[in-house]
């Protein structure tokens, strides 16, 4: 049975796999013909990565939170990892790719899970149907942890 933690180390390396070319290089400070360039788009990856845990609810110590509130978090421990490890990331050689993106998304997660305990909210899949609204506040309350559209 796979554990909550095994989630999101997979949703992570699924968002960094399916992530367009062109921000996987602006993520690693890369031109379209690979010349290093300053460095973009960290936020929005963040933003991404973060609604990858919209089927869980996040725990800081007592604190309930919905998963935007942790883009923050998330995006200064993208900016953490080594520039060299994004620039292979978009390697051509995929195996050497796929090989950093599996280590980028094993430092995120473990950052993640060392700060958040997530919690899988009852009656929502991953893919977060209609009633995420409705499961959170029914396990939860309403109003908690900031809104799920900022």
């Amino acid at each position: 049975m796979r554990t909550p933690e095994d989630e999101i180390g997979t949703a992570i390396e699924v968002d960094l796999a399916v992530m367009p070319p062109h921000q996987r290089r602006a993520y690693a400070g890369l031109d379209q013909f690979r010349r290093p360039v300053e460095v973009r788009g960290v936020q929005e990856l963040a933003r991404g990565i973060a609604e990858s845990f919209g089927a869980f609810a996040i725990f800081d110590v007592e604190t309930v939170l919905r998963s935007p509130a942790i883009a923050p978090f998330v995006t200064q421990t993208l900016y953490a990892i080594p520039l060299e490890l994004r620039r292979a990331a978009c390697d051509r050689d995929r195996l050497k790719a796929e090989s950093a993106r599996k280590e980028m998304a094993r430092i995120i997660s473990a950052a993640l899970l060392a700060r958040y305990h997530f919690e899988p909210l009852k009656h929502v899949s991953a893919s977060c149907h209609p009633n995420w609204e409705q499961a959170f506040e029914q396990q939860f309350g309403a109003g908690r942890g900031g809104d799920r559209h900022e």
